[in-house]
């Protein structure tokens, strides 16, 4: 009789468990589970006629108070089981974090936390390099609807987007979204050496990241968010500078791409995409729905020609959901205003 009661309380909570985001969430499966594993207790001792026919045969039945006396039984033996399925549920709430570290997952409750705007990484990265966070903030949210269209997990790819560029809170001005319209920190270095330091962001903020002890599938969305693809402005301009000059040698690709690795999920993929696409729709003049379209078929083809969607899992059909679901998300960011008769310019 065990056995189908614990049968019951595993099916009923993995039906009811889905994607538990709050603790109360939790909770609420422990009670339900609770109530299903008492019905089940209850009706499967009545069909081999073993606890009701004992309440029922008993002396107490024969007294006045007999159909009480099983009342309060049936209570009790509902109580008692379900207490335990909510014990149950309590004890994993607070088991979760060593339940997390000893296996290497995280759970959406932990994704949750490790989100909040009041992680001293993101708040660092908002005081030191506020142009990248909210760059990181824009791109988590169209990253998620992305990754959320096609199957994938979506918070955990709002929550990697939020830290994939930590790294570059060690050299703000470096990078476009944090310099000033006249201030370009690249213009007294020579591109291999502006490559170096943008491409460094990449190990900075993987070893950041451990350092604040991240999971390992937040690193691995830093590390991957690049791939092995190029640092096409300077290696263009090295190209460029090596032609006019007397030798003219030729300068290799290897020295401007990234190290990879190339992303080895459908997430990474998708935030790799969302990264490029949201980076390149702040440099449209009038960014409209023909254009953004345009600007992501070019960035996708560009990366899935250079091969770095060949290890994550992507299908074609899953890369085209994505498109679409970003050129709609980033259509809403930069959609006009409407403009009323005799409204002012804002």
């Amino acid at each position: 009789m065990e056995f189908v009661t614990l049968c019951a309380a595993s099916c009923a909570t993995a039906l009811l468990v889905g994607r538990i985001r709050t603790r109360s969430r939790l909770i609420y499966v422990g009670l339900a589970s609770g109530a299903i594993v008492a019905l089940t207790h209850i009706g499967a001792d009545t069909i081999v006629g073993r606890a009701v026919p004992a309440v029922l045969e008993s002396d107490a039945l024969a007294a006045t108070g007999g159909w009480w006396h099983y009342l309060s039984w049936l209570l009790g033996e509902s109580l008692r089981v379900g207490v335990f399925a909510v014990l149950a549920a309590a004890l994993v709430a607070g088991a979760l974090p060593i339940i997390e570290k000893i296996f290497g997952v995280q759970t959406d409750l932990s994704l949750l936390e490790l989100g909040d705007a009041s992680h001293p990484l993101l708040r660092q990265l908002a005081q030191r390099a506020p142009g990248t966070y909210n760059h990181s903030i824009n791109v988590a949210a169209i990253a998620e609807a992305a990754a959320d269209t096609i199957g994938a997990h979506g918070l955990l790819t709002r929550v990697g987007a939020y830290f994939h560029d930590i790294g570059k809170m060690f050299k703000p001005n470096y990078f476009v979204e944090n310099q000033d319209a006249n201030d370009n920190c690249h213009d007294a270095l020579q591109p291999a050496m502006s490559t170096l330091v943008i491409i460094a962001h990449v190990k900075d903020g993987a070893d950041l990241a451990r350092q604040h002890h991240l999971p390992k599938r937040i690193v691995d969305f830093i590390e991957q968010h690049h791939g092995t693809t190029l640092v096409e402005y300077f290696f263009r301009e090295a190209s460029k500078r090596s032609q006019e000059a007397a030798n003219k040698e030729e300068v290799s690709e290897t020295a401007f791409r990234y190290p990879g690795p190339k992303p080895q999920t459908r997430e990474a993929a998708v935030l790799m995409l969302a990264d490029s696409v949201e980076s390149a729709s702040r440099t449209l003049v009038e960014p409209n729905a023909a254009r953004l379209q345009s600007l992501v078929d070019k960035i996708a083809m560009k990366k899935l020609l250079d091969g770095q969607f060949d290890e994550c899992g992507l299908t074609l059909q899953q890369l085209e959901q994505v498109k679409s679901s970003l050129v709609k998300s980033l259509t809403a960011i930069y959609h006009g205003r409407v403009k009323y008769s005799g409204q002012a310019t804002a």
